[in-house]
């Protein structure tokens, strides 16, 4: 008699016909929906907006550029870097950096000394710099062949323009926030992630001022999400208000949850709202007004943007329904996740709604993950 197999079977092994129906027609359905909504039947608007969303509020200015309030539309130049990098956050960013690195240091000799004498732990590192300049100068030459640029080496795009840089920027953001998770899957130590995004943030402090003057290599790399409408705040806002507070959320959510939904986290933030930027610029009639981070200058979103965010939230959880716990729990998040992330999106202030649309998803999961 041949031995019995004690076999785990999970849920998600199980699927019924109408479980996958439901994964497959929710988000299709949607789709279909928004598609008959934005284009037959709202009316396109032709005029200006002439509203803005809750969190759009009057927000204290400042910086090199004007404080006056006015409308900055995808492409406008509203500044430059004529300023001395030395008052600028690139030399804030540089000392925070050291600091940064003094403390990761001493966590390593007191917590894991032994990373201190594995130099494969190190080597590792080397890959996750590679892959993100990588990202960054491939953005560039796309935004170098389709753009002009001035005699520094910046990119000069109007609202008129054909191609934008919001095409190529959100390729920083899905890139710096998976590098380091899937580099370090091989080791749960916090203190490793942390090191890993010590080194993406490092390909960042390499693109200061000073260094991406005098580089052409450095300065193609800008390039890829140095927004016009954003300077001469494009790394501070990248960094300070995306990449730094993104990846300290991914270290509290990876805590939190304990699970491969931390990855649904990341897609849906980076795929959702990459694709609401091109697609909104390129394909958006609905439009609304919200204020930039901790600036008075009004920027441009569309309702089509939105339903990219909405869709993605709806369509992702879906794809990755097997690392939820019970059927119910996707469905709830099919459910939950689409109009709460698209809120989210919509009245997060411009530059800062990665870290907005991260921390929401992530306590939604959490909840879900939790209670049901």
């Amino acid at each position: 008699m041949s031995p019995m197999v004690n076999e785990t079977i999970v849920w998600s092994d199980m699927l019924s016909t109408e479980q996958q129906l439901v994964l497959i027609l929710l988000p299709s359905l949607s789709f279909l929906i928004i598609i008959t909504l934005l284009r037959c039947i709202w009316k396109t608007q032709s005029s200006k907006p002439t509203f803005s969303l809750p969190l759009a509020v009057s927000l204290p200015s400042y910086g090199s550029t004007s404080s006056s309030m006015y409308l900055c539309q995808e492409g406008d130049v509203a500044g430059d870097y004529a300023r001395s990098w030395r008052r600028s956050f690139d030399f804030v960013f540089f000392l925070v950096m050291l600091a940064y690195l003094i403390v990761l240091l001493s966590l390593t000799v007191w917590l894991e000394p032994m990373y201190l004498v594995m130099p494969w732990f190190w080597m590792w590192q080397i890959p996750q710099v590679c892959i993100m300049m990588l990202v960054s100068l491939v953005g560039g030459l796309i935004c170098r062949s389709c753009c002009a640029v001035n005699t520094k080496g910046y990119i000069i795009t109007n609202k008129a323009s054909t191609f934008k840089v919001n095409y190529t920027r959100k390729l920083q953001h899905f890139a710096a926030f998976t590098v380091p998770l899937l580099f370090n899957s091989y080791d749960n130590s916090l203190l490793a992630l942390a090191w890993g995004d010590f080194y993406i943030l490092l390909c960042f402090l390499l693109l200061i001022k000073p260094f991406r003057e005098s580089s052409k290599f450095l300065m193609l790399q800008f390039n890829s999400f140095d927004r016009p409408e954003d300077r001469p705040h494009t790394l501070k806002w990248i960094v300070a208000g995306n990449i730094a507070p993104g990846m300290l959320l991914i270290i509290f959510f990876q805590c939190l949850i304990e699970s491969d939904l931390v990855y649904l986290i990341i897609f849906i933030t980076a795929i959702g709202d990459g694709l609401a930027e091109p697609i909104g610029i390129r394909y958006g009639q609905h439009k609304y007004e919200t204020h930039g981070c901790f600036s008075a200058r009004l920027y441009v979103r569309s309702w089509e943007g939105s339903a990219c965010i909405f869709l993605t939230a709806m369509a992702l959880p879906a794809m990755q329904y097997a690392d939820f716990d019970n059927f119910n729990q996707v469905v709830a998040a099919m459910l939950i996740l689409p109009p709460t992330m698209a809120y989210a999106e919509a009245v997060a202030p411009h530059t800062i709604d990665t870290p907005i649309l991260m921390s929401t998803c992530g306590m939604v999961l959490y909840l879900i993950q939790f209670y049901i």
